[in-house]
Parts: C-alpha cells; sequence; structure tokens
C-alpha cells in the first residue's frame, strides 16, 4: 500500500472532528489490538476450514477499518469476506497473509496520527 493511501486523510479528519481527540487515541488503540486479535482468528478459522467464522471476522475488520479511514485495507478484508460468505476458503491464505502485512503499516501510520494535533 502506498504511504499517502494508508488511511484516508479525509475520513479519519471527519472522524477525529466528530469525536474528539482524546477518543480517537482510544480507538486507534482499540482497534490495533482488536484487529491484531482477528487476523490471528481468521487464521484458525482458516485452518479450521471454518468459512462462516472467516466471513465474519473479516467483516469486523472491514468495517472497523472503514470508520478509521483504512479504506484500501478495508477492501483487502472485503475480499476475504466474500471469499468466506462464498464457502470458498482455497486462495484465502495468501489474502491473508498480504493483509496482516498491510495491518503493520495501518497500525504504524495510526500509531503517526495519535501523535498529531
Amino acid at each position: 500500500m502506498e504511504a499517502q493511501k494508508i488511511i484516508d486523510p479525509e475520513t479519519f479528519s471527519q472522524l477525529k472532528d466528530l469525536m474528539g481527540a482524546d477518543f480517537i487515541i482510544e480507538l486507534i488503540d482499540i482497534y490495533n489490538v482488536e484487529t491484531g486479535e482477528l487476523i490471528e482468528h481468521l487464521r484458525q478459522s482458516l485452518a479450521n476450514q471454518d468459512a462462516a467464522a472467516f466471513g465474519r471476522q473479516a467483516h469486523s475488520i472491514k468495517s472497523s477499518s472503514a470508520s478509521l479511514g483504512a479504506l484500501a485495507f478495508s477492501q483487502k478484508a472485503r475480499e476475504l469476506e466474500m471469499l468466506g460468505k462464498a464457502n470458498n476458503l482455497a486462495s484465502a491464505g495468501e489474502k491473508l497473509d498480504h493483509l496482516a502485512a498491510d495491518f503493520l503499516l495501518v497500525k504504524r501510520h495510526l500509531e503517526e496520527l495519535k501523535n498529531e494535533p
């Protein structure tokens, strides 16, 4: 993912204006923890070939990521959600690996945004 496209500045700014800077810091902390946990749950669901759980977990990542402005990341989670809904996890492993790698970029960028006025 390109650095300027990791977090959509307009989406993030609107959320920050609406919720306040203090709440955004808390929201980022929760998002970073929960998304990391959801990625691990995705791995477990994939290993168990549990497509329904896989789709639900990917949906959670998609929704929370979009609300924070991680739009490209959210779209990748949507692709995984659709695989789960289609009960087709054959290509999910590689896509999940890419999602996990991209999450590190999203997480780092959000941590940087916490420190901006």
